[in-house]
């Protein structure tokens, strides 16, 4: 693979968490394939973000893209919470969504929850259409679809799970996009995997992911 580099999109475990300085998974790939890497990483975004992102970064101006999603698109809220945009970010959209933080805030301790019901930050049948519409806009592009990794909050995993799931199914509908998936080697090695915020990767977790990815990539090569 060579020729007009490599784009990630992704959220925190994509960028790197504040105060990481050891390798990124997506760096890792590109180094190993030898592409230049532009890094669309950004906290706290989901599939609503890698829509904005894929246009002001096309995908189709890179050979391989890297689209690793779910922390946030699965993360539980209450029914009709408003979300507000990451990316593109302005002073407005800032200021918004402080807003945002203390209604939810508020919402966990009158319970609203229990009493308007609870649905994932971005639906299922959502988070596959933003990632199908962005793979099939470059046909030309081999785009891997990166697994979730695994929280040390549990009561989030079953909905990660279901995502991942959905995810693998997705990539083999689509003939330019294979799957990558760590989500059992990073909870084997958990305590080495996982920082102690039980989010974010650290670096062992950062080059399990990218082995994976990197694996996934070189079974593609070998059965085209």
């Amino acid at each position: 693979m060579s020729g007009a580099g490599c784009v990630a999109y992704g959220d925190c475990n994509t960028e790197g968490v504040d105060g990481y300085a050891g390798a990124l998974w997506a760096a890792l790939v590109a180094d190993a394939w030898g592409l230049r890497l532009t890094n669309c990483g950004h906290t706290m975004s989901t599939t609503r973000e890698l829509r904005r992102y894929a246009e002001f970064f096309p995908p189709a101006d890179y050979s391989l893209a890297l689209i690793q999603y779910g922390l946030v698109d699965a993360w539980l809220t209450f029914r009709g919470a408003p979300y507000v945009l990451y990316y593109p970010d302005n002073p407005w959209r800032r200021f918004l969504r402080k807003w945002v933080k203390k209604i939810k805030k508020r919402a966990r301790r009158f319970r609203l929850h229990e009493r308007l019901g609870s649905v994932e930050q971005v639906p299922l049948p959502e988070y596959l259409a933003h990632i199908r519409q962005v793979v099939t806009s470059a046909p030309d592009t081999l785009f891997v679809l990166v697994a979730t990794a695994p929280n040390r909050d549990e009561s989030r995993n079953p909905h990660i799970r279901r995502y991942n799931a959905a995810l693998e199914t997705l990539a083999r509908e689509l003939d330019n996009a294979v799957y990558a998936d760590a989500y059992e080697a990073i909870w084997a090695q958990r305590d080495r995997t996982l920082m102690a915020d039980g989010t974010h990767l650290t670096e062992a977790g950062h080059r399990l992911l990218a082995d994976r990815v990197i694996r996934a990539l070189r079974q593609r090569q070998q059965a085209a």
